[in-house]
């Protein structure tokens, strides 16, 4: 059967086509053209390189995608597990807290007030727990300042007391009380300081000693003081250049009761000899100085 004309045509169309090719091809010098970024994207996910890491990158976006499905399906559920453990570690924090905070031991009673106050800082109790065991704090200081105190009551509530102090007397630590022309920059209160501030506060008394071997002076003083019914929490070495020359009675003049300080001085002429010279702080080294906060810096005893 012979070709028709429209046959013919294609024929000689697709004849011309692949003498173009040959053309291009031999002016190419028989090379093929260099792929696109397309074409060389399929090539390297067509090998078995390629595959698996299309392969695992699919399986992570799915199990990803189903995850974040179902906790959004389940968030109450999730809600309602994370307060369960939240509430079940603060109870264990607060089981474990709780004997150390009024354990005769005096070490274990001042990690218990650092771990304490470091928690309640960063927030990791809840209010629920914080707020008792803040009530806790406080009614074990007042119990130590009952008079029928136990010495482990008292321990714990003078070990309390120094902590809460120490966090606020950095200034009255300097060697020249004189030298104080600017006030320091009050950190502010953690949550365990605010509880303590609305605790009414006695007399407490620091020994301040310029060398080891000065102990025993303020050791005997220590007892004589705490038997005139005055809380001295401890006493602290500081170096000999910052020891004074005569013993000091340290307070700040806006910060004591003036009962308290007829008491104080009243004791401290006849625990300590020689008797300790009154010496009133400048209002800038007093800014963090709690109520009631008395000092007294021997000077350095003969050898």
């Amino acid at each position: 059967m012979p070709l028709t004309d429209a046959q013919r045509q294609a024929i000689r169309d697709e004849e011309l086509f692949r003498d173009e090719v040959r053309r291009e091809l031999t002016a190419l010098g028989g090379k093929k053209a260099p792929p696109g970024w397309l074409e060389r994207i399929s090539s390297f996910f067509e090998s078995k390189t390629g595959f698996w890491l299309l392969t695992t990158v699919l399986a992570g976006v799915t199990a990803t995608g189903f995850t974040e499905l179902r906790n959004y399906l389940n968030r109450e559920e999730i809600a309602q597990r994370q307060a369960a453990e939240r509430s079940r570690t603060d109870m264990e924090t607060v089981l474990k807290l709780g004997p150390m905070l009024t354990s005769d031991n005096r070490t274990e009673a001042d990690m218990a007030i650092i771990l304490l106050d470091a928690l309640l800082v960063d927030k990791a109790v809840n209010d629920r727990i914080a707020k008792p065991v803040l009530l806790l704090v406080q009614n074990t200081v007042t119990k130590g300042q009952r008079p029928n105190a136990t010495p482990a009551e008292q321990g714990n509530a003078n070990a309390i007391l120094a902590y809460m102090d120490s966090a606020r007397i950095d200034a009255i630590r300097r060697p020249d009380t004189a030298g104080a022309s600017a006030a320091p920059a009050a950190a502010a209160p953690t949550p365990l300081l605010k509880a303590l501030d609305q605790t009414v506060l006695p007399a407490r008394v620091y020994l301040q000693i310029g060398r080891e071997t000065d102990r025993p002076v303020a050791t005997a003083a220590q007892k004589a003081l705490r038997e005139a019914g005055l809380i001295v929490p401890g006493i602290e070495v500081v170096s000999d250049r910052r020891a004074p020359a005569r013993n000091d009675l340290r307070y700040c003049a806006d910060r004591v009761d003036e009962a308290v300080l007829a008491r104080v001085r009243s004791a401290v002429d006849s625990a300590i000899q020689p008797a300790p010279v009154a010496l009133t702080l400048p209002p800038a080294m007093c800014t963090k100085v709690r109520h009631n906060h008395f000092e007294i810096w021997y000077a350095l005893q003969p050898t």
